[in-house]
């Protein structure tokens, strides 16, 4: 590999200027289990992916005290590698759900590297990842080098109940706002352009409070209405190390939906004249299926929303409209082998909590939380009609009709946004 260096700081007094054409950079925290597999992959796939041009292998850690520093280091050996320098964040803040403190400043270092390199290439991947292969840098940099693409997110093969808040919420919602069918928008691993990076590094959510929960979001959202071209590249199976306890249920709502919420009020321009969706280039060879599926428990998440309903009823009436009460609960008094949520019902529901949160109409931490049980209610209904039959095309067709409801939908939303004294 060509390299640019050997380990040190990129900010280190004296150290000469970087030049890449193409830079990926890996961001970890306490991954000392992983780290040396990634570092290894990152390095063959750099070796193939950056052509005759010098290549740069950045690690932007986030303080960690288990050893994952010295073993990228010692995994990187003579090719070498160079170390962000960013101030991660203090252990004492809430963790974010994906288990990186500090992940927005750890980015940010990463794209100032890859701006003061030159990079045409820059590609993010998440250290945790437990069997990074040396072909996802090439299958992320290829259609930037090549193809002129400017965004590139993963696609990853996965389960009906895997991934289900990006299927019921992020994607359709993204989808429908910014008129891209880009599947995962708010993957941890992505490729850019060297004009997207100087984008990115212009943005002014950097500094917003809880930015590294939703700061892959945010970067999807500003590549996509900034007009840049956005394409996918199939990467397969994506399986994670955990990192310490996994963040519950309603503090990944809060994080993850409260991020793309956040983003209407600033965007409101770009979204209210959009119509419709275009589908985005897709790069590589099919994705194998997922293999074995993880057990989800439908008993369990229809409870959890017939719970909710009899405790969030009167919360859910100052964000809802009486009829959507009313569906609610007709919907808790049907039998559990009957139980179906309507798509177009659960679009209507995730706007109308958008506006809500918009309004300030209570807590928006509060608002978030109340929205787990009737999320809960509609993955038991979208893993009975998608998981039934476990392969990739079956589960696409659920997540199409949850997308085309979103799609329909959006004038619901557009209306209780321009005339929000309809809320009540």
């Amino acid at each position: 590999m060509a390299s640019t260096g050997s380990s040190s700081s990129a900010e280190k007094a004296g150290a000469p200027a970087l030049s890449a054409d193409v830079v990926v950079a890996l961001t970890s925290h306490n991954d000392v289990r992983t780290i040396a597999a990634a570092v290894r992959a990152a390095t063959a796939g750099l070796s193939r992916a950056g052509g005759a041009g010098p290549v740069c292998l950045v690690l932007a850690d986030g303080g960690s005290t288990d050893g994952t520093r010295e073993a990228a280091r010692a995994a990187a050996g003579a090719g070498g590698l160079v170390e962000a320098a960013f101030e991660p964040a203090s252990p004492l803040g809430e963790l974010p759900y994906h288990g990186l403190p500090g992940r927005a400043a750890a980015l940010r270092a990463v794209l100032r590297i890859a701006d003061q390199a030159g990079a045409r290439a820059c590609v993010v991947i998440d250290a945790r990842i437990d069997g990074v292969a040396p072909d996802w840098v090439e299958r992320l940099v290829a259609p930037v080098l090549a193809d002129g693409i400017d965004y590139v997110s993963p696609y990853y093969t996965r389960h009906a109940g895997e991934g289900a808040l990006t299927r019921g919420i992020v994607y359709p919602m993204f989808r429908a706002l910014y008129g891209v069918r880009l599947r995962q928008p708010a993957a941890t691993e992505f490729g850019c352009s060297r004009g997207l990076v100087a984008h990115f590094l212009e943005q002014d959510f950097w500094e917003l409070d809880h930015a590294a929960a939703g700061i892959d979001l945010r970067l999807a959202e500003a590549a996509v209405a900034g007009g840049f071209r956005a394409g996918e590249v199939e990467l397969g199976v994506r399986r994670v190390a955990p990192r310490g306890t996994p963040v519950d249920l309603s503090t990944t709502i809060t994080q993850v939906v409260g991020a793309l919420f956040a983003d209407l009020e600033a965007r409101v321009d770009v979204w209210q004249r959009v119509r419709g969706s275009v589908a985005l280039p897709v790069f590589g060879p099919a994705a194998p299926q997922a293999g074995d599926a993880p057990p989800v428990h439908v008993d369990s998440l229809l409870d959890s929303f017939r719970l909710g309903y009899r405790e969030l009823r009167e919360i859910w009436t100052w964000i809802l409209p009486p009829r959507t009460i009313v569906e609610l609960r007709r919907l808790t008094e049907m039998a559990p082998d009957r139980f179906r949520f309507d798509d177009r019902l659960w679009a209507g529901i995730v706007y109308d909590f958008a506006v809500g949160y918009t309004l300030r109409v209570m807590a928006r931490e509060q608002l978030l939380r109340s929205l787990t049980p009737l999320y809960s209610g509609w993955l038991a209904s979208f893993v009975r009609d998608a998981g039934a039959v476990e392969n990739a095309g079956a589960i696409d067709e659920a997540a199409e009709r949850v997308c085309l409801a979103f799609e329909a939908e959006k004038r619901h939303l557009i209306s209780r946004w321009r005339w929000p004294e309809r809320l009540r």
